[in-house]
């Protein structure tokens, strides 16, 4: 054996050796160190469902990988009870598999995954999109009903699919189906669902909802209960069907009959006084005892004289509008009557519901005859001035003199206004809006003693009040312009007076349903922000509302701009909401409010990102969970 077959053997031999040693490993951290982190924290997924998965990462404190790994410290729970995911694999490092059903529902479902390994953990959304299949449903109807308060509770076969439900009266589907030959009662049910599906997405455009979210908002998953407030004693349809997460409807309508019970009556005491009658028109005020609902109305004395109290309410139930003469507390009402020397009632009573409450109370007036002949004369008090709005008294006599009252700049002379006003009512008449320019002038002129309020002025800057009289027979104005001294409108000023809402406490959607599953049942995937207002100084009106994304940049959208939104979108004067916004994005809490001198506060921009891992605890959650009916989700400001 020469030299160096004697080298390769020893070399061998001392492999071997090597090769039959213990690998050294590096020691497992405690797992109180580790730190899991969900690479994505939401998962997309099919209808047809099937084998999904995400991604993690394990890391120390310091954030430095750590190298082991034990699959049996890993676990997943999925929220609320869901067993529509399952199958959880973590055999392979960095990787959790698991399976999805197949979702027939026609509805988008969410489910949150709390990933833990040892004592740390992360949360992941899973979001789920439906099949538009047709399906045979049922809904089961049950009622509870104090008298016109109704609690709708519908329980769906099979159960979790998204359905429409709604009610409609019975005797207005009878005049339907009246003047609608050959339509049945299902056909006009499901045009009804998809008129009220069409609307809700087209609006819910302009709030920057997509067509998903628009129907989310008016449809229901699994069982559910409504609330409704109706006309007592009255007989109405509860009527229902699948619809797909788009709005399509996927079954057969369903529909039952229930009837309200009556209503009960008011003690509240009405009081008329101030009667002032013209001679096409009148004003009066009513006071009230306390804050019950009521009614007042003006109607010829031909229509109404002879109708009993029964004979009245059906009467007022058919008028289209009849919304608008409803008030609550003391009030001023002025109404534009169609005839002179004409007798007219003024009707006040309880109203709840499509019933009176209250005894029926009615006055004859009787209206005013002009005087062509007389020459009417004014006197124009200024009572308040800020940089927004002018208040002014004008006194007439006589009253039954037509005139025309506005406020102008101090260059604009009295033919240039007279003029201006003599070509806007013609134009109104050629336009066929009017008969004659002489009932133009009646419908936009004025009578009586009253005071007025001009808004839309600018700070700094100088106007004059006006008013001319019109004779309304011809349509000639029949004086010179009456101007008011000059008025001044003070700088805009920064309101001293505003409002505070705090975010510091928001909810997981998951674990409120889990507490309140009938109040909260739409809240799943959601952050639920409380959005509490309190009040500091003079604040007369304020707004507020969530943005989605990022909206502290000042130059787009300015202030201004975010002011003319929240008037038109936001929350007006709402000491409480329920906001239903996105985790894991970014969002912006904007407000202001107004004193009563116009002045605005600052707008404050509030930016938020909500995370599922810092929500607090659910069973803390400080407000009464009905509150959730004012809840509203963010939405996309639009220009």
């Amino acid at each position: 054996m020469n030299a160096f077959k004697s080298f390769l053997i020893l070399a061998v031999a001392l492999l071997g050796l090597a090769s039959c040693e213990k690998p050294k490993t590096e020691p497992t951290p405690p797992t109180e160190s580790v730190v899991l982190k969900i690479d994505d924290n939401a998962v997309q997924v099919k209808a047809d469902g099937g084998d999904y998965y995400f991604t993690y990462t394990l890391e120390t404190e310091d954030g430095e990988p750590i190298q082991s790994f034990n699959a049996e410290l890993m676990s997943a729970k999925v929220s609320n009870n869901v067993d529509w995911i399952h199958s959880f694999d973590f055999s392979t490092e960095g990787e959790v598999c698991f399976v999805v059903d197949t979702n027939i529902t026609g509805s988008t479902r969410l489910a949150e995954i709390t990933l833990n390994y040892g004592k740390s953990k992360d949360k992941i959304v899973v979001t789920q999109s439906g099949e538009a299949v047709e399906v045979e449903m049922n809904i089961d109807f049950a009622f509870e009903i104090n008298g016109p308060f109704v609690s709708m509770t519908t329980t769906p076969t099979p159960e979790n699919i998204r359905y429409y439900a709604w009610y409609y009266s019975v005797k207005s589907m009878e005049t339907a189906l009246e003047q609608s030959p050959g339509v049945t009662i299902e056909m006009y049910f499901e045009r009804l669902i998809e008129v009220d599906i069409s609307n809700a997405i087209y609006y819910g455009a302009y709030a920057g909802y997509d067509a998903e979210a628009a129907v989310a908002e008016i449809t229901l998953v699994g069982k559910a209960t409504q609330q409704f407030e109706l006309n007592g004693d009255t007989e109405f349809y509860a009527f229902g069907c699948a619809v797909s997460n788009k709005g399509e409807i996927k079954s057969d309508v369903v529909y039952t009959t229930f009837k309200t019970g009556p209503v009960a009556p008011s003690e509240n005491v009405l009081t008329l006084s101030n009667v002032a009658v013209n001679t096409d028109r009148v004003s009066y005020d009513i006071t009230a005892s306390n804050m019950d609902q009521y009614a007042t109305i003006v109607l010829p004395a031909t229509v109404v004289e002879e109708f009993t109290d029964d004979e009245f309410i059906a009467y007022f139930n058919k008028i289209d509008g009849y919304v608008s003469y409803l008030n609550f507390g003391s009030c001023s009402k002025s109404y534009l009557l169609h005839e002179e020397d004409t007798d007219y009632y003024i009707y006040y009573f309880g109203y709840e519901y499509g019933m009176a409450t209250t005894e029926i109370k009615r006055e004859k007036i009787h209206t005013l005859t002009y005087n062509p002949e007389a020459v009417p004369s004014f006197e124009i008090t200024i009572d308040k001035v800020t940089h927004y709005r002018v208040k002014a008294s004008l006194d007439v006599e006589p009253t039954t003199s037509l005139y025309y009252i506005d406020i102008c700049g101090i260059n604009d002379t009295a033919e240039e206004l007279q003029e201006t006003i003599r070509e806007a009512a013609q134009w109104y008449v050629d336009k066929g809006y009017y008969d004659n320019i002489a009932t133009c002038y009646r419908i936009v002129g004025n009578k009586g003693s009253q005071t007025f309020e001009f808004t839309g002025l600018y700070p700094e800057s100088q106007y004059r009040v006006y008013v001319f009289g019109i004779d309304e027979h011809s349509g000639e104005f029949n004086t010179d312009v009456y101007f008011s001294d000059v008025i001044t409108t003070p700088a805009k000023a920064v309101s001293s007076s505003y409002i505070t809402i705090n975010t510091d406490n928001y909810y997981d959607g998951f674990e409120l349903i889990e507490l309140y599953p009938e109040e909260f049942s739409d809240a799943d995937g959601w952050a639920v922000l409380p959005l509490e207002v309190e009040i500091h100084g003079d604040v007369v009106d304020y707004y507020y509302d969530v943005y989605v994304g990022d909206v502290t940049d000042t130059t787009y959208p300015t202030d201004d701009e975010i002011i003319l939104d929240l008037v038109q979108y936001g929350k007006k004067n709402a000491p409480l909401t329920m906001s239903y916004c996105y985790f894991y994005e970014p969002l912006t809490l904007i407000y202001f409010s107004k004193d009563s001198d116009d002045n605005n506060s600052p707008v404050v921009r509030v930016p938020l990102y909500l995370d599922p891992n810092n929500c607090a605890d659910a069973s803390e959650f400080p407000y009464d969970p009905s509150a959730v009916a004012m809840s509203k989700s963010a939405r996309k400001f639009v220009k």
